[in-house]
């Protein structure tokens, strides 16, 4: 990118700069406007769909008639079908292939309805309305004012609507045929009115609502709505009030029905006042929706449109404000390239930014270079004065410079010889060093040894003592094991004396058996009981003998077993205690061992120190050696560099004597460029 834009003069680059800018303002501008202009065209369509609903519904109004008898006739009715479809067509709201559309397009072939087709019509209008609803986004308005008049329009006075239809129905049924000559209604119509007129009272009370929460909610129509809900009350009022006297009140029902289908027909044109009430609400609401909306985005554009007005004027003043000084800053550095500038003159100063920032530096740079070619004028002068003292001086050194060559070779000779003996002596030194440092290196490997042994002896002696301690411990162990065996067998021998109690105690208690037996032989058939008792005793004795019996040969097995186990542990006790005599005796040759090996260390570090200082005087004689064995070879370079240095000094004094010359010329045209510069 930076390689594409470097194309571009600045001045190029300055104009591309708000571009980015202006297309974002723009992109926001369409966004801005696209979102707006959904919105308006979301209430432009609930406004095709206000004017779609109106002759449906006037259409579902008329349609209540055909339920009057004698009013079957559809001569009226389909001029207004046809007009509510042009509408539906004209605002392309639904496809004419729309179900709804369809099944309403079928009555307009019927010459008249009857009960059964007025009832279905009604259904289907009704269906057609909200499906036109739907598709003009009424029923999803999400403005509450709207949103509570639309639920007027088309649920609840059509709810009435559809009641009043099946009182016009009830109506039809009571005059028609064997009912007519009847002077109540019939339980079933009756109910089905009472049914009715509880809706339509109940539908009454919502409508009532949605005016109170569309009041409440701030609305533009507030006045309006207010003398709206109040018709709206009286009417409803007024025609429950002749429905309740028509057909709850009254005991018995008219001669005809001509006044109960006047009721319902005046009640459905104020019902359908209300309707219509509510469709010029809700369509004022939207009308001004679409004006506010319009208002807005015609806003939004006018303040986008200002602000790049705005913005370009910046622009091109901050686009001058760069420029200017740009083309300052130009033509003087054009006028320093040219090679005949006029040092003097500065750049005027464009303030604290880049630009004022880099015309201090050019100025900075002029009065530099103004100070400069001053000095570079000065020492031009200065460069032909000493150009001509050079060769003088050149041809003195040439001179100098063969005499120091020939006692150079001369010098280099006898340190030769000096660093022949320096070798010799330095080789002797060497080896001598080596010596000692492998003795050295042999004294560590025996101090390693010995450290290892030393290392080893204190484990040995942990291990010693830690035998020692283990061996108390099991000595101490099996002395508490002989104790208990000891109390073991005391406790045998008192198991024994029980056993030869209950032993003791079986066999009396068995004579006693055997004593109840004879008793209960002499009391007869009275002691019969007394004999089982006494025979089961006698059971009980031996069984408790035989136990007794098997306890004490167990106890006398134990008590033998217990007696080896003694023995055996006397005997570890013995060993146990010469093995730690044995493990003190063990001890104690270690630590005279470790003794020993502690003083050989010392001695041994000794040895090592006399070495070790020995060997450090050797390497520092060796280093001395090699210092001066360099030092000497470093002359004999010296003095071989010196005497062909002088020999090419004496070569390039000529040289020289032309580099004055030279010197002179290039002195001569520096005079004349900086005299081309015009300085202070």
């Amino acid at each position: 990118m930076s390689k594409f834009l470097s194309k571009f003069s600045i001045q190029s680059r300055l104009l591309l700069l708000p571009i980015p800018l202006i297309v974002s303002l723009l992109i926001i501008l369409l966004i801005l406007v696209r979102s707006l202009n959904g919105t308006i065209e979301f209430a432009k369509k609930e406004h095709l769909g206000i004017q779609t609903i109106k002759p449906i519904y006037f259409v579902y109004r008329e349609g209540l008639k055909r339920f009057r008898i004698g009013q079957e006739n559809t001569k009226d009715l389909l001029p207004l079908i046809q007009s509510s479809k042009l509408q539906i067509e004209k605002t392309e709201l639904l496809d004419l292939d729309t179900k709804e559309l369809t099944v309403w397009n079928q009555y307009t072939q019927l010459n008249s309805f009857d009960q059964s087709t007025s009832r279905n019509f009604l259904n289907d209008t009704q269906e057609l309305a909200l499906k036109v609803g739907d598709f003009s986004n009424l029923i999803l308005d999400p403005e509450v004012n709207s949103y509570y008049q639309m639920e007027i329009t088309f649920f609840r006075v059509p709810e009435i609507l559809k009641n009043i239809g099946v009182l016009n129905e009830i109506i039809r049924d009571e005059y028609l045929d064997s009912s007519k000559k009847t002077n109540q209604y019939s339980s079933v119509n009756y109910t089905k009115a009472l049914i009715s007129i509880n809706f339509i009272e109940s539908t009454c009370k919502e409508i009532q609502k949605s005016h109170k929460k569309s009041i409440e909610d701030e609305s533009p129509y507030v006045e309006e709505l207010k003398k709206i809900s109040q018709e709206a009350k009286i009417s409803c009022d007024h025609f429950l009030l002749e429905l309740k006297k028509t057909f709850i009140q009254s005991n018995s029902k008219p001669n005809n029905s001509e006044e109960l289908f006047l009721i319902l027909e005046k009640g459905s044109k104020n019902i359908g006042t209300i309707q219509d009430n509510a469709i010029v609400i809700l369509e004022k609401l939207v009308n001004d929706r679409i004006q506010i909306l319009s208002f807005q985005r015609n806003v939004n554009i006018g303040l986008v449109v200002i602000s790049l007005l705005i913005s370009s004027v910046f622009v091109i003043f901050i686009f001058r404000s760069i420029n200017h000084p740009l083309v300052t800053v130009l033509s003087k550095v054009n006028e320093l390239s040219s090679g005949e500038a006029d040092l003097t003159k500065t750049l005027p100063n464009f303030g604290a930014n880049e630009i004022g920032k880099i015309t201090n530096s050019i100025n900075l740079f002029l009065n530099n270079l103004n100070h400069i070619m001053n000095q570079l004028k000065i020492s031009v002068s200065d460069s032909e004065k000493v150009s001509f003292k050079l060769k003088e001086d050149a041809i003195s050194v040439s001179d100098n410079a063969s005499s120091l060559a020939s006692i150079s070779e001369e010098s280099a000779a006898s340190l030769e010889e000096l660093t022949t003996s320096f070798e010799i002596m330095f080789q002797f030194i060497t080896n001598e060093t080596k010596n000692i440092i492998k003795i050295t290196e042999e004294m560590k490997t025996i101090e390693g040894s010995i450290s290892k042994i030393e290392k080893a002896l204190l484990q040995l002696t942990d291990q010693s003592i830690n035998s020692t301690n283990l061996a108390n411990l099991g000595n101490l162990s099996v002395q508490n094991t002989n104790q208990a065996m000891t109390e073991i067998h005391s406790v045998t021998k008192e198991i024994t004396g029980i056993v030869d109690l209950i032993t003791e105690i079986s066999e009396r208690t068995n004579l006693l058996a055997l004593n109840a037996s004879i008793e209960a032989a002499r009391a007869g058939d009275a002691g019969m009981g007394f004999a089982v008792v006494a025979e089961e005793i006698s059971k009980l004795a031996d069984r408790t003998q035989s136990s007794v019996k098997n306890i004490k040969r167990l106890i006398d097995k134990s008590n033998s077993v217990v007696n080896i186990g003694a023995n055996h542990v006397s005997e570890t006790v013995n060993a146990l205690s010469e093995i730690v005599e044995q493990s003190k005796r063990m001890q104690v040759s270690v630590d005279d061992l470790k003794d020993e090996m502690t003083t050989q260390t010392n001695s041994l570090l000794n040895v090592t120190t006399e070495l070790n200082g020995l060997q450090e005087m050797a390497e520092t004689i060796e280093f001395s050696s090699r210092e001066q064995k360099k030092a000497s070879e470093d002359m004999v370079n010296t003095i071989n560099t010196l005497s062909g240095n002088a020999q090419e000094l004496a070569n390039n004094s000529e040289d020289l004597n032309q580099v004055s010359q030279k010197i002179g010329e290039i002195a001569g045209t520096i005079a004349m460029v900086t005299n081309s510069f015009h300085t202070n």
